[in-house]
This record gives C-alpha cells, sequence and structure tokens, in this order.
C-alpha cells in the first residue's frame, strides 16, 4: 500500500472510529399520519417511486419521473390512475419507495405555518384503505429524518443553533415517548401539535439540519428514564408545574416552575400578590423570552375584550348552564401565576374549573393560562364584557422556546440551557 494510500485509509478508519455512538443502539423507525379519511390521494415523485406491496414488499409498478397518479378505493382495493394509463391492485395496502435519497410528494397536505400545499416526504409512503372509502396516508422514516421536518416546523430555523439543538433533543424526546399515541390508528403520530408538527422535507433548512445531526441520538433521561420533554412557544417570564396545568396528572421532578430570568437582577418573588400579578401582566419585564426580534410582543403580553355573551357560550359548552353570567373570577393561582382554578358565577348556579388546560379551553381558548380578568359595566347589572389581559403561549410547561432562544443569545450552549428547563434530567444518547 503506497504511504499517501495508507494515511488516507487511517484517517478514514479515525474517522469512523470517533463517532461510535451512532451505532450503540438501531435507529428507531416511525409512522407518522399525513392524511386520513381521504376518498382520493394525488402523489407524485421527482424521480420516480416504486409501488410494493406492503406486507411482502413484492414490487409491482413503477411510477414514471414527474407524473401525478391518483390513488382511489375500487370494490374494497386500491386502483392507480394517471392521465395515460391506469393500474389496479387486489390489496389494500401500498407502499411508496423513492430512489434512495429521494423524495415522495403527495398534493394537498395542510401545513401548521403554510396552509394546504404539496409537501415532499423522505423514507417511505403507505396508502392504507380503512373501510371501503377511507384513504390514510402515512409516512414511514427514520427518527433522525423525522426529526429534519420537525425542528424547523416547530421553530423557526433563523434562531440560533443553540436553541435549535435544545429544540432536537425536547423534539426527539417528544417523538420517543409519544410513539403509539395513535395506533388505533394505524400510525405512531400525527402531524399537527397534538403530537409534534412535522412538515416533511419541504420544511428543512440548513439550520435545523445542523441542529439535528450535532445532537443525533440524544435525549434527556430521568433517573435512567425518558424524561416528558415538553416544550411550548413562550413562558411569558415564568414556567408552569405540569400537574398544575394538567391537574390529572403526576408531579414531574423536572417539569418545574421556575422564573424564565436572573433573579438576582429582576426584582421579582413569586408568587405574587393577586394585585401585583394583575401589574406583572400587564408590563413587559426584562426576561428570557421578551425577545421582540424570535416573537411577536403579542405572544408575550397580550390583551382582549370579549362580550358577555361570547364568553357564556364557550362557558357553556365547557361546564353546563348556570343561567345568566354574573361574573369569572381567579380563585386559586399557582406559584407561577397561572389560573389554577376559575369560578364562574351565575344567576342560577356556581361552576368551578379546574386546571390550566381546562380553564384556556373554557375561557375560548386563551393564550396563555397566565391571565387576570375583570367585568365591564355597571356594578349593579350584569357585565356587558370581560376585560382579558396575560402572559404567554402556549401550557408553559417544560421549556420555553423564545426563552432558549435568548439565553443562546447569552451564548449559552444547548447542554446548559437544557438544564435549565429540565432541571435533574440526564443528556444521554440513545442510539
Amino acid at each position: 500500500m503506497g504511504s499517501r494510500l495508507k494515511w488516507v485509509f487511517l484517517a478514514l478508519l479515525a474517522f469512523v472510529a470517533g463517532q461510535p455512538e451512532r451505532c450503540a443502539g438501531e435507529l428507531p423507525k416511525i409512522r407518522i399520519g399525513l392524511l386520513r379519511g381521504q376518498e382520493r390521494i394525488a402523489l407524485s415523485g421527482p424521480a420516480g417511486v416504486t409501488i410494493q406491496l406492503a406486507r411482502s414488499h413484492r414490487v409491482v409498478a413503477w411510477l414514471p419521473p414527474g407524473e401525478t397518479w391518483h390513488i382511489t378505493p375500487q370494490r374494497g382495493a386500491l386502483r392507480l390512475t394517471s392521465d395515460r394509463s391506469e393500474e389496479w391492485f387486489a390489496t389494500r395496502r401500498l407502499r411508496l419507495l423513492p430512489p434512495e435519497g429521494g423524495l415522495v410528494t403527495v398534493q394537498g397536505v395542510e401545513g401548521h405555518w403554510d396552509g394546504i400545499v404539496d409537501r415532499d416526504y423522505r423514507g417511505g409512503v403507505e396508502v392504507v384503505l380503512r373501510g371501503d372509502r377511507s384513504l390514510t396516508v402515512i409516512n414511514v422514516l427514520d427518527t433522525e429524518t423525522y426529526l429534519r421536518g420537525v425542528v424547523p416546523s416547530e421553530m423557526p430555523s433563523r434562531y440560533p443553533l443553540a436553541a435549535l439543538q435544545v429544540q432536537a433533543v425536547a423534539a426527539r424526546g417528544q417523538a420517543l415517548i409519544k410513539a403509539g399515541r395513535h395506533r388505533r390508528e394505524g400510525f405512531d403520530l400525527c402531524r399537527t401539535e397534538h403530537c409534534q408538527v412535522y412538515g416533511g422535507a419541504t420544511s428543512e433548512s440548513a439550520n435545523s439540519d445542523q441542529a439535528v445531526a450535532s445532537t443525533w441520538g440524544e435525549v434527556l433521561e430521568y433517573e435512567g428514564r425518558l424524561a416528558d420533554t415538553l416544550y411550548s412557544s413562550n413562558c411569558g417570564g415564568h414556567t408552569v408545574n405540569n400537574e398544575d396545568y394538567w391537574p390529572d396528572q403526576r408531579p414531574a421532578p423536572y417539569l418545574r416552575a421556575a422564573p424564565d430570568f436572573d433573579e438576582a437582577a429582576l426584582a421579582l418573588e413569586f408568587p405574587l400578590l393577586e394585585q401585583e400579578m394583575h401589574q406583572y401582566l400587564k408590563y413587559a419585564p426584562v426576561v428570557n423570552c421578551n425577545r421582540p426580534r424570535y416573537a411577536r410582543a403579542s405572544k408575550f403580553r397580550w390583551w382582549s375584550v370579549v362580550p358577555s355573551p361570547e364568553l357564556r357560550e364557550s362557558l357553556v359548552a365547557e361546564i353546563g348552564d348556570f343561567g345568566e353570567l354574573l361574573d369569572v373570577r381567579v380563585t386559586d393561582r399557582a406559584e407561577s401565576g397561572i389560573a389554577r382554578e376559575v369560578t364562574v358565577v351565575g344567576s342560577g348556579a356556581l361552576r368551578t374549573i379546574r386546571g390550566g388546560a381546562m380553564v384556556r379551553r373554557a375561557l375560548g381558548g386563551l393564550n396563555s393560562a397566565a391571565f387576570a380578568i375583570e367585568p365591564i359595566g355597571r356594578s349593579d347589572e350584569p357585565p356587558v364584557a370581560f376585560a382579558v389581559w396575560g402572559a404567554g403561549w402556549g401550557h408553559q410547561v417544560g421549556m420555553c422556546q423564545v426563552g432558549a432562544a435568548g439565553l443562546a443569545d447569552e451564548q449559552r450552549d444547548y447542554g446548559s440551557i437544557l438544564v435549565k428547563y429540565y432541571p435533574g434530567c440526564d443528556l444521554v444518547r440513545r442510539y
């Protein structure tokens, strides 16, 4: 072997040997539900698509590059048609595979940010006939490729790399811990925020791809078990205990309420008195998630005036009739400031609502559960409306996405940011 070739060989060997973590475990596969209840599916492949029988993997057809095909049910099986030809298969499940590194384009998939568009997906795509006429489309791929379509869908790819790395680790944990949530429907996760927002290859970017690759296989564990790495858009200045928001959950030691600011630099000591909380919710303190560069100001502090009939309708839908709406009062606050209990005063009954999630929903879908509410109108008459103002956006449990970007701006690395939002957890590589 020539000396130059020998050194090249040794360098390659050192490179491969330097990344043993990627071989430590099997890279998990995951099934993502893209479309459900469809009567017709349209798809194509820029480089062509191979069609297999899903169970036997036998190749039965080849769709030419760029040609759009439609899949519809026919006599309890799947029928494929294009402008030039027609195929019919006596099967209820087909798998479509692009060439290695290629894409399958599924038409008319709704995105969280960009509406209904034609979306490209890596890996394979299955089309399944459920019942007589209902089609389900499932993207089958490995977890790391899936994350390439999740991270930029859940966090803008213009955020600092350290924040995107935090998002990648948190999203990886969510993918693994939630897998199987939609098992009865034939897939693991949906593509919406119910599981995690997934935009496929159409949403990918170089910055978020780097964040995924540089944290390959990394998750957080608490006492050796996978941590439930919850996250939301903006905590408004303080994160929330998981059981305060979801009363049916057991307290998670790593999902504790904590200030999202330097306590030595900001003279705020929680819990706040009710009047102090009202003031806190109205002004914009210097906290990690008060970053106009990364989020609209209306996601940090917000307000609205809700007519009484509109608020009553929303309340009745959740808690039943209580007569005329006379008042809505926050009767229990968590240490973090979220409304843990709200009492509705009606002319016919009092109703109590427990837990931040239920409170938000009952009051018409508030931006967060950190809010104050006051009636508007004459003191001797039922209110004509209610003023509502609050802080943050989302459930505020776990990682604050805008707060993570703020900490990254201060040159914090992703490991230290993860420790802040998930205290007591260990960063480990699972595969």
